[in-house]
Parts: structure tokens; sequence; C-alpha cells
């Protein structure tokens, strides 16, 4: 398993655990039997539902916008390099004229 496999587990497991935590303590309101109630069941599936949806979504808009962002810094390392070779051609100019 590669390191960027490795991570992508590891988040997986990491909202897995979150929405987990999340939808027992909202659902589980009573531990009188070992079933789960058919209320709780019916909680914990709207529950796990709305995060994974949300869930969706995010990483939709996450798609979206990471091109532009990832574009927009090759820019801003494009102009700081610019400048700096036009700052060093300065440099080498002023001390060929000294």
């Amino acid at each position: 398993m590669d390191l960027l496999q490795l991570r992508n587990f590891r988040d997986f497991l990491l909202v897995y655990n979150q929405i987990s935590e999340t939808c027992f303590k909202r659902c589980a309101d009573t531990f009188l039997t070992r079933e789960i109630t058919s209320n709780e069941d019916l909680c914990i599936k709207n529950c796990t539902e709305k995060h994974i949806h949300a869930n969706h979504k995010i990483m939709e808009l996450y798609m979206e916008i990471q091109p532009i962002l990832v574009r927009k810094r090759i820019e801003e390392l494009n102009n700081q390099a610019a400048i700096m070779a036009q700052s060093e051609d300065e440099q080498k100019v002023g001390t060929a004229i000294s």
C-alpha cells in the first residue's frame, strides 16, 4: 500500500468514526436492550445519509475549486520567480557598470 492510499484510508476512517460517533450520540437514547429500536435505526439511517450527502457536496465543491486554486498559486509562483529574475538581472547590470 503506497503512502497516498494509506493517507486516503486513514482519512476515510476518520470521517467514518466521526459520523459513527455523532450519529450514536444523537440517536442512541436507551440502553435497556441490546437491540436497536426502530426509532434509533431510522435516526441512524437519516443521520448517516445526511453526513454522507454533505460530504459528497463538499467533495464536489473541492473538485471544482481546487484546480482554480492550484492555477492561481502557480501564477503567483511564476510572478515571484519573474520578479526575482528581474532583480538579479538588475543587480548584474549594476555590478557590471561599477
